[in-house]
């Protein structure tokens, strides 16, 4: 696969940083999850109560769904935001 090479401004470098920390969260806690067999986006409302893109949120749900079902994983390190596409006028406090 080849790979991306962007050129970040500081401020979207740590945007991206504080996305991926809360994504990892959120996948570590989906895990755990009892009902994760059935989640949608909007199980990311008992994780926290702030915003977080919804595309990113069902990625990751397709994603610990997957590595929880085929290759038994117990934790991640690191999930990162692969959202490249982002409307920063949605979430302000992103920016």
């Amino acid at each position: 696969m080849p790979t991306i090479t962007l050129r970040l401004t500081q401020t979207k470098q740590e945007m991206y940083q504080r996305m991926t920390v809360i994504n990892t969260a959120f996948a570590n806690w989906l895990l755990v999850h009892p009902e994760v067999n059935k989640a949608t986006s909007k199980i990311f409302k008992e994780f926290s109560h702030g915003k977080f893109p919804s595309a990113v949120v069902n990625q990751t749900i397709r994603e610990v769904k997957s590595k929880k079902k085929n290759q038994n994983t117990k934790s991640f390190k690191k999930l990162w935001c692969y959202l490249f596409q982002f409307d920063y006028h949605l979430f302000p406090k992103w920016h």
